[in-house]
C-alpha cells in the first residue's frame, strides 16, 4: 500500500477538536433541558398557587378574584418557555446524536439520508484531513474485498 501512514499521535491531535465539538453539543442540549425544566417547574408552581382551597366558613363555590391580564401574560410566558425549551431539546439532542454542528453538515447528512449523492468537495478541508479520509476509505474498501 503506497498511502501515507499516520501515527496514533497525529490522529489523536484531532481528537481534542472532536471532544471540544461534542462537549459544545452536549452543553447546548443541557442548556435547552435546563430551560425546559425551569419553565415546567414555574408552570407547576403557578398551577399550585391558583388552586382555591377554602378555609373553615368560606364559600367553596366562589373563587377569589384574579387578574385576567396577569393570567394571560403568565400563561403566554410559561407556554412559550415550555414550547421553546422542548423544541430546542429535540433539535440540539438530534444534532448531538447525529454529530451535526453547522448548517452545511446538516444539509450534507440530510442529503445522504435521502439517498442523494452529494459531493464532499463543498466542505473545505486541509491536506491532513484529506489524507486521513483517503486512507480510511482505502482501508474500508480493502476490507470489503
Amino acid at each position: 500500500m503506497n498511502s501515507a501512514q499516520f501515527s496514533e499521535k497525529q490522529i489523536s491531535a484531532f481528537s481534542s477538536e472532536y471532544k471540544l465539538r461534542r462537549k459544545q453539543q452536549m452543553l447546548r442540549f443541557f442548556c435547552a433541558t435546563a430551560l425546559t425544566l425551569v419553565s415546567c417547574r414555574m408552570a407547576y408552581r403557578g398551577m399550585l398557587g391558583r388552586k382555591y382551597v377554602p378555609n373553615m366558613f368560606q364559600l367553596n363555590y366562589k373563587p377569589p378574584p384574579f387578574s385576567y391580564k396577569g393570567e394571560a401574560t403568565s400563561a403566554l410566558a410559561l407556554g412559550s418557555g415550555l414550547a421553546t425549551g422542548g423544541l430546542a431539546m429535540v433539535i440540539f439532542g438530534g444534532c448531538w446524536i447525529a454529530d451535526i454542528s453547522t448548517f452545511p453538515e446538516f444539509s450534507f447528512k440530510l442529503k445522504k439520508l435521502m439517498g442523494q449523492e452529494s459531493d464532499s468537495s463543498q466542505f473545505s478541508m486541509d491536506t491532513e484531513t484529506t489524507q486521513i479520509i483517503n486512507q480510511l476509505e482505502r482501508i474500508l474498501s480493502s476490507e470489503k474485498k
